[in-house]
């Protein structure tokens, strides 16, 4: 299982599933990407949004995309992302962090994973949040043939509805809103997303 750019999937390995990630945020690039043709790809937010960019030109055999924005971005989220950018490069990491976590988006949900500075590359980081903001990579799905499982939490209206409208237009996609969650399903209900990732990637 190929996933990324996020680190914290210690939980999966623990749960035998074979997982690597490449370190987007710590220095290597998109391009440096090549997952093997039985690889099944996860992606988690922006993850999800590279995830879709790359099942355009790498096949593998199933997609897992959890909380995937593929709406046109939002007027001034350019603006957004790149103030964010800026945020990232010069403020204090603790500051910064914690400023982040407190976004609408996450619903006053505490974050369950730590953020350390060390496990990241600032300018790297901005120019992700630049390089790969919605405002920039405009997500075209309708030609998505990869059997794709997409995942948002109950509590995420507006990922949910997204999640909806992709699973219902795209042949060979499957839906699963996780119960008692928002944005990040992953960390905040661990045990029912694993059980769900195994029902997804048991041969058919």
């Amino acid at each position: 299982m190929v996933s990324g750019p996020w680190c914290g999937l210690d939980f999966l390995r623990d749960a035998g599933f074979d997982t690597r990630a490449p370190s987007l945020f710590g220095g290597d690039s998109l391009d440096s990407v090549r997952p093997e043709p039985d690889d099944i790809l996860l992606g988690y937010s922006m993850g999800a949004r590279l995830a879709l960019h790359l099942m355009r030109t790498q096949p593998v055999a199933k997609a897992i995309l959890i909380s995937a924005g593929i709406a046109p971005a939002e007027p001034g989220r350019q603006e957004l992302d790149e103030t964010w950018a800026r945020r990232f490069e010069s403020e204090p990491w603790d500051s910064v962090v914690d400023a982040w976590n407190s976004q609408s988006v996450f619903g006053g949900r505490k974050n369950p994973l730590a953020r350390h500075e060390a496990d990241y590359d600032r300018r790297t980081l901005s120019a992700a949040l630049r390089d790969w903001s919605p405002s920039v990579m405009h997500m075209n799905v309708k030609d998505i043939t990869i059997p794709t499982l997409w995942i948002a939490g109950e509590d995420d209206a507006k990922y949910r509805e997204a999640a909806t409208r992709a699973s219902q237009e795209l042949p060979d996609s499957e839906l699963w809103i996780c119960p008692d969650a928002g944005h990040r399903v992953p960390w905040e209900q661990p045990a029912r997303f694993i059980d769900r990732l195994r029902e997804f990637v048991r041969p058919r």
